[in-house]
């Protein structure tokens, strides 16, 4: 049987990836950094090798034997104090991933990129706000130059742009989509910012994980395929939890110019060791308008991913039943629900 390698199988994407390759009876090998993270249904079930994106030689070990790699460990925190530290994580690592893929020949790399790593349909418009992308949107668009030369020298590699992604997960930045929902829910999101309704696109999580599996199978050699649910506004996407879920929440909205004070504010605090939501790069990005398209994902891949309204009732479904991180947003939705208010 041929092995499949998966990095950043502690993640929250690759947390549902590794399930579903074991389901279709794959026979997979993971590169983490803390094996323990690992969800126990699995751990007897995989071959493990530890270590981190800078060690070179644990992940040249990790690639060693194997036919296939899907590459989706990447740093996708909203601030770090260095932001060469994307660079390190989301780029050089790529190209010594490549590199041992090529020495070992690995069959076929799948990279997960982003969306944003390409450009927007449109920028944001607000006077004086930069056009520049995150550090971590640079980073994810440097990577997909290095795949693309691993293909122009003659191997075979694919790329995958997950959109938002949404679902059962850790509480992480990489899921902040679901984290918004449960706050609605529990009546602490209350604020938002006046963003003229630009689109972005939202996908469930194990939506994301059966297309990366797909991309490994069908997808053609150097194409670059979207891995998107449905186009929606954030106002929509708060229409469709309130409609699923029958709670109502009042959403203000502020003018993006009063959040970017506030998000210099974070990225300050951020530099003195505090936990960062939101920088004036990411005010950016929330504000411009990202619709993705997906027929050359469904055509080439098979790729057929779930509604909104779906993804949003299955979600909430795990956030009512599951708990998990944020145990006071749990309480308080629960209460809300008791309560009917």
């Amino acid at each position: 049987m041929k092995t499949i390698l998966v990095t950043g199988a502690t993640g929250f994407v690759g947390g549902r990836l590794v399930p579903h390759l074991l389901e279709a009876g794959e026979d997979v090998r993971v590169f983490v950094r803390d094996a323990s993270r690992l969800e126990k249904s699995v751990r007897g079930r995989v071959e493990i090798v530890e270590g981190g994106l800078e060690d070179y030689d644990a992940m040249d070990r990790a690639v060693a034997g194997c036919d296939k790699v899907l590459h989706l460990a990447a740093l996708a925190q909203a601030y770090v104090k260095d932001p060469k530290e994307y660079y390190r994580i989301n780029t050089d690592a790529v190209k010594a991933l490549l590199e041992s893929a090529a020495r070992h020949s690995v069959r076929r790399v799948v990279h997960v990129s982003s969306v944003a790593a390409l450009p927007p349909d449109k920028y944001a418009t607000c006077r004086g706000m930069s056009r520049r992308p995150t550090p971590y949107a640079e980073s994810k668009t440097a990577s997909e130059m290095i795949v693309r030369k691993y293909v122009a020298d003659g191997h075979d590699a694919v790329i995958v742009r997950p959109s938002r992604v949404y679902g059962p997960g850790p509480w992480n930045d990489a899921n902040g989509t679901t984290r918004l929902m449960a706050l609605y829910l529990a009546g602490r999101f209350r604020f938002r910012m006046a963003d003229g309704d630009v689109q972005a696109n939202y996908v469930h999580v194990d939506d994301v994980a059966a297309g990366i599996a797909l991309a490994a199978r069908n997808g053609r050699r150097g194409e670059a395929y979207a891995l998107g649910g449905e186009n929606a506004s954030m106002a929509e996407y708060l229409a469709t939890i309130s409609d699923v879920s029958g709670i109502h929440r009042r959403v203000l909205k502020i003018p993006p110019q009063l959040v970017m004070p506030f998000a210099h504010l974070c990225a300050m605090w951020g530099w003195c060791g505090g936990s960062v939501s939101i920088t004036p790069a990411w005010v950016n990005n929330f504000l411009e308008h990202r619709p993705m398209d997906i027929t050359s994902s469904r055509i080439d891949l098979g790729y057929e991913p779930r509604s909104l309204r779906v993804g949003v009732s299955q979600t909430l479904n795990w956030i009512l039943g599951v708990g998990g991180g944020e145990q006071n947003v749990y309480r308080a939705i629960h209460r809300f629900q008791k309560s009917g208010t």
